[in-house]
């Protein structure tokens, strides 16, 4: 989703994963949000490669060229993940920050799972956790049994939580 945005804001994001035709839906997103007064957080740096095996390399968002890939968030970025989750009360993270099955570039997951972890631990945050790979992630760096609810199910979960009926949910009712 951040590639996808930062597209939709006219950063270069070189040969990265990203969704076409999908800059309609993001800009009702930023309308929406700005409409209840909702902040969107999406990367200001990132960590990239020419592959998905090569050296990392810290950048701007301005730095970025046609052969990069971006493959985690940057310093900046975890930074301002972590203060947003510090003071928080609930956090929902449904969703690694990079590619997190090479370790050069699971930093940024890691340390989102270890800030609310932290805030688990201390009873300040009501944390959830949704998707395999977010579990992988927490499994990774044994950290799966610091949060309040872990599910399994990535995208059902975000659609139950946006109200859609699921089809094993309502065979149960």
């Amino acid at each position: 989703m951040a590639n996808n945005i930062l597209s939709y804001k006219n950063y270069k994001i070189g040969k990265s994963i990203y969704e076409e035709n999908c800059d309609e839906i993001i800009k009702n997103i930023f309308e929406t949000s700005k409409k209840y007064s909702c902040s969107i957080v999406y990367p200001e740096d990132v960590v990239t490669s020419k592959d998905l095996n090569s050296e990392p390399k810290l950048k701007e968002l301005t730095e970025i060229n046609d052969d990069d890939m971006i493959l985690d968030i940057g310093e900046k970025t975890i930074k301002k993940i972590e203060n947003l989750i510090n003071t928080s009360k609930t956090v929902l993270w449904n969703g690694p920050a990079g590619y997190f099955e090479n370790s050069n570039f699971a930093k940024g997951s890691y340390e989102i799972a270890k800030t609310i972890s932290k805030n688990y631990k201390s009873n300040s945050i009501y944390s959830v956790a949704g998707g395999g790979d977010t579990i992988s992630v927490l499994n990774k760096i044994n950290l799966i049994n610091d949060f309040n609810f872990v599910s399994t199910a990535g995208g059902a979960f975000l659609e139950y939580l946006e109200g859609k009926k699921l089809p094993g949910i309502s065979a149960l009712n």
